[in-house]
């Protein structure tokens, strides 16, 4: 019969008996996971370590949404940012009517830019994708998914007059707007 780890562990008083275990040189949290389990417990300071470093990193994910969701959806979807002018008129108030609005008046005039385009790629859906990022003072930046090639400047300054010519509403908080330009709903 095989003795276990802890079984073979010298004592500081000597040899134990045959058959009996000294724990009295281990701490209590260690004498009771050998008692137990047969192995020891893990350390609580590194318990206390790991529960810090989630917390931290969940802590970074939440403050920076659009960084971990770009980093996320990057190899699936490579995102090409566009220039965005901003429109001079009055935005509406933030509701999805709103949003839904703003999205149907510019989808037209950014088809027509995309329209000549040779080398677009479309998804898997066959959409081509556009979103434009949104804080309480504007649109901010606008990007175009899923294509491999660069955007021909007449193209993405076309795009970018589209995507700013419509009084977007603004947000309390930074929000990305994901829409089809052509193809889907």
């Amino acid at each position: 019969m095989t003795k276990r780890y802890s079984e073979q562990l010298p004592s500081f008083k000597g040899e134990p008996e045959e058959g009996a275990t000294n724990y009295e040189r281990f701490a209590p949290w260690v004498r009771n996971g050998f008692a137990n389990a047969g192995r020891r417990e893990s350390r609580p300071f590194v318990q206390m370590a790991a529960f810090l470093t989630m917390i931290i990193c969940l802590g970074y994910g939440l403050s920076r949404p659009f960084d971990v969701k770009r980093a996320l959806i990057k190899p699936d979807h490579p995102r090409t940012v566009l220039p965005i002018q901003i429109s001079a008129g009055e935005a509406p108030a933030w509701t999805e009517a709103n949003v839904r609005s703003a999205i149907a008046a510019v989808r037209p005039a950014a088809a027509t830019c995309i329209a000549g385009w040779e080398a677009l790629k479309t998804n898997a859906k066959g959409a081509v994708i556009a979103e434009v990022v949104l804080t309480h003072e504007g649109p901010t930046e606008s990007a175009l998914y899923d294509q491999s090639t660069t955007v021909p400047a007449a193209v993405g300054d076309c795009l970018g007059r589209a995507l700013g010519s419509v009084d977007w509403p603004l947000p309390t908080s930074e929000q990305a707007v994901t829409f089809p330009i052509v193809g889907g709903p």
